[in-house]
């Protein structure tokens, strides 16, 4: 495979640049702003006073209860082959 010239090289890198841009400070905020679920998680974060950059970190006391419940499904998950059917001849 032959490699490519330098300005082939340089375009696709500020090619590369400019999208990562234009999603981060165009498309990404349109996305927030259009979605309820996003809107409700950023009211809760700055209600809660929870550092962003602490958020997936379980020393932040929320996102610790949330570990924890989320580790515990995935434990505690229930295996088999479920509940059996209720039948007339089992009542």
């Amino acid at each position: 495979m032959e490699n490519r010239s330098l300005p082939q090289r340089l375009a696709a890198f500020a090619l590369s640049c400019a999208a990562v841009w234009v999603f981060t400070f165009l498309i990404g905020p349109e996305v927030v702003e259009s979605s309820e679920a996003f809107q409700k998680l950023g009211d809760f974060i700055v209600e809660e006073n929870i550092e962003t950059g602490m958020f997936y970190y379980t020393d932040v006391e929320i996102v610790g209860h949330a570990d924890h419940n989320a580790r515990s499904t995935m434990e505690y998950m229930p295996h088999g082959p479920g509940p059996m059917p209720v039948t007339s001849s089992s009542r």
